[in-house]
């Protein structure tokens, strides 16, 4: 179960934008340089719904909170899967979340941009590198069958 923030949601009264890895409320537009993981090299904004209550949130995936595989083939396999739902809807924090669809995907660290010398790897365009690079063909449906339609 996520933490819940009530020092926050008591002293803004809009709803957050997104909420990030942490499930931490974020109340700017969503981008991957907001994640709260900084060395991400991939990152997705998806919608998923609260198991009990069906409210939706947009959530944040990086390395810091997906470590099997890459998120990208976690999308492809829809797999993807946020856990719990940030602690915000109905006091049902510590069900799962279900998956629903992946609102923007992001990419960068391209190898393109690096080149081997001996075991080191050495950045060619670090702007190049850098750079987030958004693939819209991920950006899809990732409702497993185990969760029924809205």
């Amino acid at each position: 179960m996520y933490q819940r923030y009530d020092d926050i949601f008591s002293r803004i009264t809009e709803a957050p934008h997104w909420f990030d890895e942490y499930a931490v409320p974020r109340y700017c537009e969503f981008t991957p340089s907001k994640l709260a993981n900084i060395y991400a090299g991939e990152a997705a904004l998806a919608e998923v719904t609260c198991q009990v209550c069906k409210h939706a949130f947009r959530v944040a995936f990086s390395r810091a909170n997906w470590s099997s595989g890459t998120i990208a083939e976690a999308i492809r396999s829809r797999t993807l899967d946020f856990g719990d739902p940030p602690n915000y809807c109905c006091g049902n924090a510590d069900m799962s979340s279900e998956p629903r669809r992946v609102i923007e995907y992001w990419r960068r660290h391209d190898p393109r941009y690096t080149r081997q010398e001996g075991k080191n790897v050495i950045v060619t365009d670090f702007a190049a590198f850098t750079r987030w690079v958004r693939d819209s063909s991920l950006e899809v449906d990732i409702r497993p069958d185990w969760v029924a339609p809205l």
